[in-house]
C-alpha cells in the first residue's frame, strides 16, 4: 500500500471498477473498446505520475504534478461517463419527479418561477459555477501554506466524494428538470448579462448530462465547507454564503430536483465520516 499514494490508489481502484463495468456491459455500450482504451491510458498516466514523483530524479516538478493530478483524473473520469451511462439503464427522472411532488405538493422548479428576475438569475449562475472553483481554492491554499498533510487528506476526502457521486450517476441516471419539466415552465430563465454564457459554456464542456442524482454540487460544496471549517476558518467564512447560494441555485436554475440535494447532503455526511478513517488506514498499511 505504501508504494502508491492514497489518492492515487483510490483513483486506481475506481478506474479498475469502471473498466470491469464497461467489459461486463460491453454488449450495451457502443464505444466500449475506446472506453477501455481510455481507461488503459489512465492506468498508464497513473504509472507515469508515480515514476515522475521521484523528486531525486525530477526535482520538484514530478511531485507537483503528482500532488495535483487527482484534479485532472476527476475531470477525465467524469467526462468519460458520458459515453456509457445512458446505455446501462433507463433514466429515473419520473421517479425523482414523483418523489419531489409527494414531498412538496408542487414541482419545486416550477414553483420557484415566482422568484425569477434577470439579475437574480445571474447571481444564481455565479453561485452555481463557483462549484468548480471552491475545492481548488481550498486545496491550493493548503498547498501554498505548506500544510502538506492537510492538503493530501483534503484531496483524498474530496476525491472519495467525487467518486461516490459518480457511482450514483451510474446507478441512478437522470437528466434533470430543465429537460423533463420544460413543458411545465412558463417563465424563461433569462439573465441580465451572464446566465446565457454560463449555461452555454456548461452545455458545451460537460459531456456527461446524466449527473443529477445525487447532486454533486451539493455534496462536494458541503464537503468543502466542512473541510474549510476544519482547516481554514477564514475560507469557511467566505465560502459559507457562496455555498448557500450554490445549493439554492441548483433548483432555481432547474438543474436538480430537491431529492437530489437531499441525497447529496446525506452522501456528504457519509463521506466525511468514512473517508478520513480510510485515509488513515491506507497510510498505516
Amino acid at each position: 500500500m505504501k508504494r502508491i499514494a492514497s489518492t492515487e490508489g483510490l483513483t486506481l481502484f475506481f478506474v479498475i471498477g469502471l473498466s470491469l463495468l464497461v467489459f461486463f456491459f460491453r454488449g450495451q455500450i457502443p464505444l466500449w473498446r475506446s472506453q477501455l482504451l481510455f481507461y488503459g491510458l489512465l492506468f498508464g498516466l497513473l504509472w507515469a505520475l508515480k515514476v515522475s514523483s521521484d523528486r531525486k530524479r525530477w526535482g520538484g516538478v514530478g511531485g507537483l504534478l503528482n500532488d495535483f493530478s487527482p484534479i485532472a483524473f476527476i475531470i477525465l473520469i467524469y467526462q468519460s461517463l458520458g459515453n456509457m451511462i445512458q446505455y446501462l439503464q433507463p433514466d429515473i427522472d419520473p421517479y425523482l419527479i414523483r418523489i419531489d411532488f409527494l414531498l412538496f405538493g408542487v414541482h419545486p422548479t416550477v414553483w420557484m418561477e415566482r422568484w425569477i428576475n434577470p439579475w437574480f438569475t445571474d447571481l444564481m449562475s455565479l453561485a452555481y459555477i463557483s462549484y468548480y472553483f471552491l475545492p481548488v481554492i481550498l486545496v491550493v491554499t493548503l498547498y501554498l501554506k505548506g500544510r502538506k498533510e492537510e492538503f493530501h487528506q483534503t484531496l483524498f476526502i474530496l476525491s472519495f466524494g467525487y467518486y461516490i457521486s459518480f457511482i450514483g450517476y451510474v446507478l441512478f441516471p437522470a437528466i434533470g428538470p430543465r429537460f423533463t419539466l420544460s413543458h411545465l415552465q412558463t417563465v424563461p430563465l433569462e439573465g441580465a448579462f451572464l446566465s446565457d454564457l454560463v449555461r452555454d459554456l456548461l452545455n458545451a464542456i460537460e459531456h456527461n448530462k446524466r449527473d443529477c442524482m445525487p447532486s454533486g454540487h451539493t455534496q462536494i460544496a458541503l464537503m468543502v465547507l466542512f473541510l474549510a471549517k476544519r482547516h481554514e476558518k477564514t475560507i469557511f467564512t467566505i465560502f459559507f454564503p457562496i455555498v448557500c447560494g450554490l445549493v439554492l441555485s441548483t433548483v432555481y436554475l432547474r438543474y436538480h430536483y430537491v431529492i437530489d440535494l437531499i441525497a447529496g447532503a446525506v452522501l456528504a455526511a457519509g463521506c466525511i465520516l468514512i473517508a478520513p478513517g480510510l485515509y488513515r488506514w491506507w497510510k498505516r498499511n
